[in-house]
């Protein structure tokens, strides 16, 4: 939408999901203004038929197309929680939004011109009383829903003649979001200017007290000495240095004896109930079952390059055992696959050259497929992490795993310590031709990978800290072969040498996803004495950047790192409410599964292109709770994390 000053027609869907169009003029006697976030203009509107003034935040079409995304979503939030006509008067109300276009924008009802700060000279007693517990009602009701305002002060509350309102909510973020810098002392704590810790609702009680302070035309050495009792054991705690130490917006009410809001429960606390009776029972679970004696054994950290003999792993085509030998050596060429003689490789250093492109022949004693080929990265390092993606035909697998491998491209491995090398230099060159830059440089989106009868690794890193190294193969199938219906092939036997498994979930599909279950079965003899499989998992919530102003994708797809149980806890109630039982699989029959938001794209394509570009979207969290569960995760480096 260009902003020329005339007519305008907006277009836009309302909380309730219905889409409507107004035809509207400016209002002349409110200019346009930036906001404080840089890129977004506001300005007023008035809507042709009736003259109602709404106030739209539009984006410039240079911006982070995403910056509007937590005021859209904290404004739904709100909107989603309390009916139509039982909507409360403290707060603002989004009246629609648009997020896919070119000039995102939100639409806000006005809120009352006046400034508390305007009108505090003349606010009694009574008045100030008022004031205060209106502005507690709203921060109430924000903690409720899980925001944090953020930039309470005299200006952004309003006095309606009668009491008063916050107005509009562009500097919000969610409660246990990373805190990022914002906000000027005194109106925000020290905890918020420096960005340390997490966003609390009592950030915002913080500034509700000194707001109290300019209303009684204090300043901050003075407060307690002359608040008078009434006030002065409210703002004692209030000004605690720590959020932590703060009394709730809903205590504060009781203190000063205002009803508190009655809010409902939240529609997932059922499910995050129940995900917190699964941990309770894990927590005492019998402990994970030995492996088979015939699989092969696992080497960690302490094999590497070096190490005193070979280790024997099992061929993920073939299954059968296989261990490093400078024989039967081959390098690919044009014309296939060339013998490689190690005999004229000259000086050691022109020898490792030749080694790092080399393939060793696999025995293949069964004969059960034709030959086939291991890159000698892979035979020569420690003991391999062979990660399969689960999922159903267009569930995202390939965009997920070109997202992950973008962002292990960007460094994001390395606040751990760990360096990445391509397992096959050419190998990996093709899927990042193929796949990272076609969907991230080129914007186009991927085709769905095809049903073959044997499956070969999808891309592989050696993994690196220091001397020690570890190979991470990825295996990427075609969700046909994974249905339960279709008999056991050859595609599917890198199952049984999988080390941990990502399970890729579609939220916008319709119809139950069957492979969850498939694959758990096929992995019956690996199930502990407790029934539950012992492999290391995940389940991707894929696609999220389409639910992200949904609670509480809404902050999760948003957030920097992960954050532990409470991701998993509430994916687990998303999918529980929704009554996605089958993605659910995983986490009641793997012992350890943790469960993720994710988005390898961030928006949604138009005609197999993303407008916008594509980006990832935590999708190297997912790996990261894998490495941690495999014990290849060394710690973080001093002063990250």
């Amino acid at each position: 939408m260009v902003d020329t000053g005339r007519d305008q027609t907006l277009d836009f869907l309302t909380p309730g999901g219905d889409e409507v169009r107004w035809t509207a003029r400016p209002d002349r006697s409110a200019a346009p203004r930036p906001s404080q976030r840089s890129g977004i203009v506001e300005r007023v509107w008035l809507v042709r038929g009736s003259d109602q003034p709404v106030i739209q935040r539009r984006l410039d079409p240079r911006a982070n197309p995403h910056r509007l995304d937590t005021e859209i979503a904290a404004g739904l939030r709100l909107a989603r929680r309390y009916p139509e006509n039982g909507y409360p008067a403290v707060l603002p109300r989004m009246l629609g939004y648009r997020a896919d276009i070119d000039e995102p924008y939100v639409l806000w009802q006005p809120p009352p011109a006046t400034e508390v700060g305007q009108v505090a000279a003349r606010l009694g007693n009574d008045a100030i009383d008022r004031a205060l517990c209106d502005l507690l009602t709203a921060l109430a009701h924000l903690a409720a829903a899980g925001i944090v305002h953020r930039g309470i002060n005299d200006a952004r509350v309003r006095w309606t003649g009668e009491g008063a309102m916050i107005a509009g909510l562009p500097v919000a973020a969610f409660a246990g979001d990373t805190r990022t810098g914002f906000g000027r002392e005194p109106w925000a704590s020290a905890e918020q200017v420096r960005g340390i810790g997490r966003a609390d609702p009592r950030d915002d009680v913080w500034s509700a007290a000194v707001l109290l302070g300019v209303l009684l035309g204090l300043d901050g050495d003075s407060y307690r000495e002359r608040l008078g009792p009434r006030y002065a054991v409210l703002l004692g705690d209030a000004l605690a240095p720590r959020a932590a130490q703060r009394p709730t917006a809903a205590e504060l009410l009781r203190t000063l004896s205002w009803p508190v809001p009655v809010v409902e429960t939240s529609p997932l606390d059922s499910g995050r109930e129940q995900y917190e009776r699964i941990r309770a029972s894990r927590a005492g679970a019998a402990a994970p079952a030995a492996r088979p004696p015939q699989r092969r054994r696992r080497w960690f950290w302490s094999i590497g390059r070096g190490s005193a003999g070979p280790a024997t792993r099992d061929c993920y085509l073939c299954l059968d055992p296989v261990s490093w030998a400078e024989t039967d050596l081959f390098v690919w060429t044009d014309k296939g696959y060339k013998a490689l003689d190690l005999g004229t490789a000259g000086p050691q250093h022109r020898r490792e050259y030749r080694l790092r492109q080399a393939f060793r022949r696999c025995p293949n004693r069964t004969g059960e497929i034709g030959p086939h080929y291991l890159p000698a990265a892979y035979l020569r390092s420690g003991s391999p992490i062979n990660i399969g993606l689960i999922g159903d035909t267009a569930a995202g697998k390939t965009h997920l795993l070109a997202g992950i491998m973008q962002e292990i491209e960007s460094g994001v491995l390395g606040d751990f310590g760990i360096m990445t090398s391509a397992v096959d230099i050419a190998w990996h060159d093709d899927f990042r031709q193929s796949r990272m830059n076609r969907l991230y440089r080129d914007g186009e989106v991927l085709e769905h990978t095809r049903p073959v009868d044997t499956v070969d690794f999808a891309d592989g890193l050696i993994l690196g800290t220091g001397s020690r190294e570890r190979p991470m193969m990825f295996f990427d199938i075609a969700g046909e072969m994974l249905q339960p219906g279709r008999r056991q092939s050859r595609a599917t036997q890198f199952l049984a040498a999988a080390d941990a498994l990502i399970f890729v979930a579609d939220p916008v599909r319709s119809d139950p996803d069957t492979t969850f279950e498939a694959v758990i079965d096929r992995l019956a003899h690996r199930r502990g004495p407790d029934g539950l499989l012992d492999i290391p998992s995940v389940v991707v919530v894929t696609k999220s950047d389409l639910l992200r102003f949904e609670e509480p994708v809404d902050r999760w797809i948003r957030a920097r790192r992960a954050d532990g149980p409470a991701e998993s806890r509430d994916v687990y109630a998303y999918l529980h409410q929704r009554g996605r039982t089958a993605q659910l699989a995983p986490v009641h029959r793997i012992r350890r599964c943790t469960l993720h938001f994710a988005s390898a794209t961030g928006g949604r394509d138009r005609g197999g292109r993303y407008p916008h570009g594509a980006r990832p979207q935590r999708c190297a969290e997912p790996l990261i709770s894998l490495l941690a569960m495999l014990g290849a995760l060394p710690a973080p480096r001093d002063g990250d994390g």
